[in-house]
């Protein structure tokens, strides 16, 4: 499994609030998500697929976070999310043009049903259900960046998803330092 925690901790500590520096865990204790067999499996347009939906997940549930949350951390972590997710679409979308991929962006239904309940979500109740949405689904991306990180077929989009595994790993650090009290 690819091993970029010192990069990774680096950049958590960044974003972790000194206040509640000994109730952090250090990226390097975090787990790392193992690959399930199907991600181990993942050819490239299978990756590109549940990549580019994982990046369009991110922007429609930030873009929602943008109009919903009350909360100025939740809001500028939506903004973090809204930039770098679109970036990352670009740099997938590219990747697979260099590996003649072409790439589907549909959500998965888990996703479509999140994207519901989050726009159906009591105001009261939404910026914790956004955080909890970005908790499983940077998880879910961690897994999957990983797995094609290590097992992908060699070429662009396994150089996309080397390249953006620590930075989904720093979202999902900062989004758990906004979840913990």
């Amino acid at each position: 499994m690819i091993r970029l925690t010192t990069i990774a901790a680096a950049t958590a500590l960044s974003f972790a609030p000194t206040a509640h520096a000994q109730d952090t865990t250090p990226v390097q204790q975090l787990p790392t998500p193992q690959a399930s067999e199907e991600t181990k499996a993942l050819d490239p347009a299978g990756f590109a697929q549940q990549a580019a939906a994982s990046n369009e997940f991110e922007i429609l549930s930030a873009e929602l976070a943008l109009r919903r949350s009350q909360d100025a951390e939740v809001r500028k972590f939506a903004e973090t999310m809204l930039d770098d997710h679109r970036r990352a679409q670009q740099q997938l979308q590219t990747a697979a043009e260099a590996d003649s991929v072409a790439m589907v962006t549909e959500l998965s239904m888990e996703q479509k049903q999140t994207l519901t309940a989050l726009e159906q979500a009591e105001e009261s109740q939404f910026d914790s259900a956004y955080m909890s949405a970005q908790m499983k689904a940077h998880d879910q991306a961690i897994r999957l960046l990983g797995a094609y990180a290590d097992n992908g077929a060699a070429g662009s989009l396994k150089t996309y998803a080397v390249a953006n595994y620590p930075l989904v790993r720093t979202h999902k650090v900062r989004a758990q330092s906004q979840t913990s009290p």
